[in-house]
Protein backbone atom coordinates (compact mmCIF):
# COMPACT_ATOMS: atom_id res chain seq x y z
CA UNK A 1 0.00 0.00 0.00
CA UNK A 2 1.46 3.37 -0.93
CA UNK A 3 1.05 6.55 1.07
CA UNK A 4 -2.46 7.87 0.41
CA UNK A 5 -3.37 11.44 -0.46
CA UNK A 6 -5.11 11.72 2.90
CA UNK A 7 -1.95 10.92 4.86
CA UNK A 8 -0.52 13.62 7.07
CA UNK A 9 3.22 14.34 7.16
CA UNK A 10 4.89 12.15 9.81
CA UNK A 11 4.65 13.68 13.30
CA UNK A 12 2.26 16.46 12.21
CA UNK A 13 -0.09 15.11 14.87
CA UNK A 14 2.29 16.30 17.59
CA UNK A 15 2.45 19.90 16.41
CA UNK A 16 2.31 22.36 19.31
CA UNK A 17 2.76 19.80 22.11
CA UNK A 18 5.50 17.70 23.64
CA UNK A 19 6.08 14.54 21.68
CA UNK A 20 5.98 11.23 23.57
CA UNK A 21 8.31 8.39 22.61
CA UNK A 22 6.47 6.20 20.12
CA UNK A 23 6.91 2.46 19.67
CA UNK A 24 4.93 0.88 16.82
CA UNK A 25 4.27 -2.81 16.26
CA UNK A 26 3.13 -3.81 12.79
CA UNK A 27 2.82 -7.15 11.07
CA UNK A 28 2.43 -9.18 7.92
CA UNK A 29 -1.00 -10.53 8.88
CA UNK A 30 -3.29 -11.43 11.77
CA UNK A 31 -2.36 -13.73 14.66
CA UNK A 32 1.38 -13.34 14.12
CA UNK A 33 2.25 -12.18 17.66
CA UNK A 34 1.78 -8.40 17.55
CA UNK A 35 -0.46 -8.20 20.63
CA UNK A 36 1.77 -10.55 22.64
CA UNK A 37 4.82 -8.40 21.93
CA UNK A 38 2.89 -5.18 22.60
CA UNK A 39 1.84 -6.44 26.03
CA UNK A 40 5.40 -7.55 26.81
CA UNK A 41 6.88 -4.15 25.95
CA UNK A 42 4.13 -2.33 27.88
CA UNK A 43 4.92 -4.37 31.00
CA UNK A 44 8.45 -3.00 30.84
CA UNK A 45 7.49 0.65 30.32
CA UNK A 46 7.51 2.99 33.31
CA UNK A 47 4.66 5.15 31.95
CA UNK A 48 2.83 3.96 28.87
CA UNK A 49 -0.36 4.43 26.86
CA UNK A 50 -1.62 1.95 24.28
CA UNK A 51 -3.36 2.33 20.93
CA UNK A 52 -4.76 -0.38 18.66
CA UNK A 53 -5.57 0.80 15.12
CA UNK A 54 -7.80 -1.17 12.77
CA UNK A 55 -8.47 0.07 9.25
CA UNK A 56 -11.79 -0.44 7.45
CA UNK A 57 -12.82 0.23 3.88
CA UNK A 58 -15.75 2.34 5.10
CA UNK A 59 -16.38 4.19 8.34
CA UNK A 60 -17.75 1.58 10.82
CA UNK A 61 -20.88 2.40 12.82
CA UNK A 62 -20.46 3.71 16.35
CA UNK A 63 -17.62 5.69 17.85
CA UNK A 64 -14.35 5.72 15.96
CA UNK A 65 -12.25 6.08 19.11
CA UNK A 66 -13.13 3.76 21.99
CA UNK A 67 -11.32 3.94 25.32
CA UNK A 68 -10.83 0.53 26.92
CA UNK A 69 -12.19 0.23 30.43
CA UNK A 70 -10.06 -0.76 33.39
CA UNK A 71 -10.63 -3.54 34.22
CA UNK A 72 -11.68 -4.57 30.68
CA UNK A 73 -15.27 -5.65 30.21
CA UNK A 74 -14.17 -8.33 27.74
CA UNK A 75 -10.83 -9.92 28.73
CA UNK A 76 -8.55 -11.31 26.04
CA UNK A 77 -9.01 -8.65 23.38
CA UNK A 78 -5.94 -6.82 22.05
CA UNK A 79 -6.80 -3.65 23.95
CA UNK A 80 -7.68 -5.61 27.10
CA UNK A 81 -4.23 -7.18 27.02
CA UNK A 82 -2.68 -3.72 26.82
CA UNK A 83 -4.65 -2.62 29.89
CA UNK A 84 -3.79 -5.80 31.77
CA UNK A 85 -0.09 -5.23 30.93
CA UNK A 86 -0.24 -1.81 32.60
CA UNK A 87 -0.97 0.70 29.81
CA UNK A 88 -3.24 3.64 30.67
CA UNK A 89 -5.13 4.96 28.87
CA UNK A 90 -5.72 2.47 26.04
CA UNK A 91 -7.68 3.29 22.88
CA UNK A 92 -9.11 1.26 20.04
CA UNK A 93 -9.21 3.34 16.84
CA UNK A 94 -11.68 2.01 14.25
CA UNK A 95 -10.96 4.13 11.22
CA UNK A 96 -10.40 4.43 7.48
CA UNK A 97 -7.29 5.59 5.64
CA UNK A 98 -9.06 8.87 4.94
CA UNK A 99 -10.08 9.49 8.56
CA UNK A 100 -7.04 8.12 10.38
CA UNK A 101 -5.19 11.41 10.88
CA UNK A 102 -8.25 13.08 12.39
CA UNK A 103 -9.04 10.09 14.62
CA UNK A 104 -5.47 9.86 15.91
CA UNK A 105 -5.47 13.61 16.44
CA UNK A 106 -8.39 13.18 18.83
CA UNK A 107 -6.29 10.88 21.03
CA UNK A 108 -2.99 12.72 21.47
CA UNK A 109 -4.34 15.51 23.73
CA UNK A 110 -5.72 12.81 26.05
CA UNK A 111 -2.32 11.22 26.61
CA UNK A 112 0.02 12.09 29.45
CA UNK A 113 2.62 9.33 29.30
CA UNK A 114 6.25 9.24 28.26
CA UNK A 115 5.74 6.30 25.88
CA UNK A 116 2.94 5.28 23.52
CA UNK A 117 2.82 1.73 22.13
CA UNK A 118 0.80 1.61 18.90
CA UNK A 119 -0.28 -1.56 17.14
CA UNK A 120 -1.04 -1.12 13.44
CA UNK A 121 0.51 -0.80 9.99
CA UNK A 122 -0.96 2.29 8.34
CA UNK A 123 -0.32 4.45 11.41
CA UNK A 124 3.25 4.66 10.07
CA UNK A 125 1.93 7.12 7.47
CA UNK A 126 1.23 9.59 10.27
CA UNK A 127 3.90 9.04 12.93
CA UNK A 128 7.68 8.76 12.76
CA UNK A 129 8.32 6.17 15.52
CA UNK A 130 11.32 6.14 17.80
CA UNK A 131 11.30 2.36 17.46
CA UNK A 132 9.26 0.19 15.15
CA UNK A 133 8.96 -3.59 15.04
CA UNK A 134 7.56 -5.65 12.18
CA UNK A 135 6.44 -9.25 12.85
CA UNK A 136 6.12 -11.78 10.06
CA UNK A 137 6.05 -15.50 9.35
CA UNK A 138 8.86 -17.42 7.65
CA UNK A 139 7.80 -16.38 4.11
CA UNK A 140 6.47 -13.34 2.27
CA UNK A 141 3.52 -15.32 0.90
CA UNK A 142 0.91 -14.09 3.38
CA UNK A 143 1.77 -10.38 3.41
CA UNK A 144 -1.26 -8.09 3.39
CA UNK A 145 -0.90 -4.96 1.21
CA UNK A 146 -0.07 -2.56 4.07
CA UNK A 147 2.70 -4.89 5.28
CA UNK A 148 5.03 -4.11 2.39
CA UNK A 149 5.23 -0.44 3.39
CA UNK A 150 5.49 -1.28 7.08
CA UNK A 151 8.44 -3.67 6.76
CA UNK A 152 10.42 -1.00 4.90
CA UNK A 153 10.22 1.27 7.98
CA UNK A 154 11.07 -1.30 10.67
CA UNK A 155 14.13 -1.09 12.87
CA UNK A 156 13.69 -4.75 13.83
CA UNK A 157 11.96 -7.56 11.94
CA UNK A 158 10.80 -10.50 14.05
CA UNK A 159 10.29 -13.85 12.31
CA UNK A 160 7.57 -15.70 14.17
CA UNK A 161 4.83 -18.14 13.24
CA UNK A 162 3.82 -21.76 13.61
CA UNK A 163 6.40 -23.16 11.16
CA UNK A 164 10.08 -23.24 12.16
CA UNK A 165 12.26 -22.22 9.20
CA UNK A 166 15.51 -24.04 8.46
CA UNK A 167 18.84 -22.26 8.54
CA UNK A 168 18.79 -21.97 4.75
CA UNK A 169 15.24 -20.57 4.91
CA UNK A 170 16.33 -17.92 7.41
CA UNK A 171 19.27 -16.85 5.24
CA UNK A 172 17.02 -16.63 2.18
CA UNK A 173 14.39 -14.69 4.13
CA UNK A 174 17.01 -12.28 5.47
CA UNK A 175 18.15 -11.53 1.90
CA UNK A 176 14.55 -10.83 0.87
CA UNK A 177 13.95 -8.55 3.87
CA UNK A 178 17.23 -6.70 3.27
CA UNK A 179 16.16 -5.95 -0.29
CA UNK A 180 13.14 -4.12 1.11
CA UNK A 181 14.86 -2.66 4.17
CA UNK A 182 18.68 -2.77 4.19
CA UNK A 183 18.89 -1.47 7.76
CA UNK A 184 16.48 -3.92 9.43
CA UNK A 185 17.82 -6.39 11.98
CA UNK A 186 16.20 -9.83 12.13
CA UNK A 187 15.21 -11.69 15.28
CA UNK A 188 14.20 -15.32 14.63
CA UNK A 189 11.96 -16.69 17.38
CA UNK A 190 12.47 -20.35 16.45
CA UNK A 191 16.25 -20.00 16.90
CA UNK A 192 16.17 -18.09 20.18
CA UNK A 193 12.91 -19.04 21.88
CA UNK A 194 10.19 -16.48 22.47
CA UNK A 195 11.46 -15.25 25.84
CA UNK A 196 14.93 -14.42 24.54
CA UNK A 197 13.55 -13.00 21.29
CA UNK A 198 11.22 -10.65 23.18
CA UNK A 199 14.13 -9.69 25.48
CA UNK A 200 16.22 -8.69 22.46
CA UNK A 201 13.39 -6.55 21.11
CA UNK A 202 13.01 -4.94 24.54
CA UNK A 203 16.72 -4.19 24.68
CA UNK A 204 16.59 -2.53 21.27
CA UNK A 205 13.49 -0.56 22.19
CA UNK A 206 15.12 0.70 25.38
CA UNK A 207 18.17 1.69 23.40
CA UNK A 208 16.05 3.77 21.02
CA UNK A 209 13.60 5.45 23.42
CA UNK A 210 15.92 5.75 26.41
CA UNK A 211 16.54 3.35 29.26
CA UNK A 212 15.07 5.78 31.78
CA UNK A 213 11.64 5.18 30.24
CA UNK A 214 11.79 1.38 30.28
CA UNK A 215 12.70 -1.06 33.03
CA UNK A 216 15.57 -2.78 31.27
CA UNK A 217 18.13 -3.32 34.03
CA UNK A 218 21.78 -3.63 32.98
CA UNK A 219 24.52 -5.40 34.95
CA UNK A 220 27.29 -2.92 35.86
CA UNK A 221 29.96 -5.59 35.30
CA UNK A 222 28.71 -6.15 31.75
CA UNK A 223 28.58 -2.39 31.16
CA UNK A 224 32.23 -1.99 32.16
CA UNK A 225 33.31 -4.92 29.97
CA UNK A 226 31.51 -3.56 26.92
CA UNK A 227 32.91 -0.08 27.51
CA UNK A 228 36.46 -1.46 27.72
CA UNK A 229 36.16 -3.28 24.39
CA UNK A 230 34.54 -0.43 22.43
CA UNK A 231 36.58 1.50 19.88
CA UNK A 232 35.15 4.85 18.82
CA UNK A 233 31.73 3.84 20.10
CA UNK A 234 31.63 0.49 18.29
CA UNK A 235 32.32 -3.20 18.88
CA UNK A 236 31.93 -6.12 16.50
CA UNK A 237 29.39 -8.90 16.93
CA UNK A 238 32.25 -11.39 17.38
CA UNK A 239 33.65 -9.37 20.30
CA UNK A 240 30.19 -9.03 21.86
CA UNK A 241 29.57 -12.78 21.63
CA UNK A 242 32.99 -13.47 23.17
CA UNK A 243 32.18 -11.10 26.05
CA UNK A 244 28.92 -12.93 26.72
CA UNK A 245 30.81 -16.23 26.80
CA UNK A 246 33.53 -14.90 29.12
CA UNK A 247 31.07 -13.22 31.49
CA UNK A 248 28.72 -16.22 31.40
CA UNK A 249 25.70 -14.06 30.61
CA UNK A 250 23.10 -14.30 27.81
CA UNK A 251 23.98 -12.40 24.62
CA UNK A 252 21.01 -10.10 25.25
CA UNK A 253 22.75 -8.74 28.38
CA UNK A 254 25.68 -7.55 26.28
CA UNK A 255 23.22 -6.02 23.83
CA UNK A 256 21.42 -4.18 26.64
CA UNK A 257 24.71 -2.82 27.94
CA UNK A 258 25.72 -1.62 24.48
CA UNK A 259 22.36 0.12 24.04
CA UNK A 260 22.64 1.79 27.44
CA UNK A 261 26.13 3.06 26.53
CA UNK A 262 25.07 4.06 23.00
CA UNK A 263 27.68 1.68 21.57
CA UNK A 264 26.92 0.21 18.16
CA UNK A 265 27.39 -3.55 17.60
CA UNK A 266 28.62 -4.07 14.04
CA UNK A 267 28.70 -6.96 11.61
CA UNK A 268 25.94 -8.93 13.33
CA UNK A 269 24.10 -11.36 11.06
CA UNK A 270 22.72 -13.65 13.77
CA UNK A 271 20.00 -11.35 15.11
CA UNK A 272 21.44 -11.57 18.62
CA UNK A 273 21.83 -7.81 19.01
Amino acid sequence: MSRSASSSPPDELFSGRERPRVITISGANKDIGKSSLAAYLIRHCRSCAGIKVTVHAERPPGEAVVEEENPPVVPGTDTARMVEAGASPVFWVRTTLKDMAADLGEIWPRLNTSIVVVEGNSVLDHVEPDFTVFIMGPTLDDFKPSAFDAVKKAHTVVVNGKKDPSGADVMRLEREVKKMNPHAKLVVVSELGRDEAWEIVLSRAAGRVGGEFMSNEVDEKVMEAVKSKAVEGRITCAVALKLAEELKVPTMEVGKAANALNIKIEKCSLGCF
